[in-house]
């Protein structure tokens, strides 16, 4: 990989040019995959009735504008884009008005990275291919370090009323974020769901971590405690 993850994040917060348009026939172009992403939203759920099942497949159910950006540069400026976490694909639409019908998947490819608001997402291959690669969101960009999460959703199907005094449960899709440390080099670390065993992973720095955190009264299963701990962790 000629640059880093971290490093082409880094251009993309330091950014500096020219505003790209939007228009249809970007829209159709090989940035974008051209089947329609309906097809692609397969759980046994009928994602638009919202009736049918508890939480959501995206990280937000709704369209949010955003940009787009490849190897640095701005691609797309001001267009309507949501996170789908289930499929871990990016839906992208030309205005927040247009209709989700004619929203399509963006190519996953690891020179793409996308702004929803103030939320960088970029896609990190797996072993050099986008196969089993996937989305992170990128919490904190340090000097030394980063803190990426992956947003995952545990899908738990419809439960059938049983009998007469039970009643029929609904699908859910549940929260289960995870996080790493991601160093300058683009090695991932995982934080594990215990709160001592994450101590383990800041390594030769865990004394000093674990004192911090005490001292704190931090709960580093809570994101913005765990944030305050890598900032901590970054500044050694």
């Amino acid at each position: 990989m000629k640059k880093t993850i971290l490093t082409v994040v880094l251009c993309v917060l330091t950014l500096n040019t020219a505003l790209a348009q939007f228009d249809s026939a970007m829209f159709v172009s090989d940035v974008f995959l051209l089947d329609n992403y309906i097809k692609r939203q397969n759980k046994d759920v009928n994602f638009k009735d919202t009736k049918t099942y508890k939480g959501t497949p995206y990280n937000n159910p709704n369209f949010l504008p955003g940009n787009i950006y490849k190897e640095g540069t701005l691609l797309a400026d001001n267009i309507a884009i949501r996170y789908n976490a289930v499929a871990d694909e990016m839906e992208v639409k030309q205005t927040l008005s247009s209709d989700d019908e004619n929203a399509r998947v963006l190519t996953k490819s690891q020179d793409i990275y996308v702004k929803i608001i103030e939320d960088i997402y970029v896609f990190v291959p797996y072993q050099g291919g986008v196969e089993n690669g996937g989305y992170f969101q990128v919490i904190f960009e340090g000097g030394q370090i980063a803190l990426y999460k992956k947003h995952v959703k545990e899908f738990i199907r419809e439960k059938k009323a049983t009998s007469s005094i039970t009643k029929t449960l609904p699908a859910v899709f549940k929260d289960k974020p995870v996080f790493y440390l991601v160093t300058k080099s683009g090695k991932f670390y995982q934080m594990p769901k215990s709160r001592s065993k994450k101590l383990k992973v800041f390594g030769d720095k865990q004394n000093q971590m674990k004192a911090f955190t005490k001292q704190n009264n931090l709960d580093l299963n809570k994101q913005e405690d765990l944030l305050t701990a890598v900032k901590y962790y970054d500044s050694l």
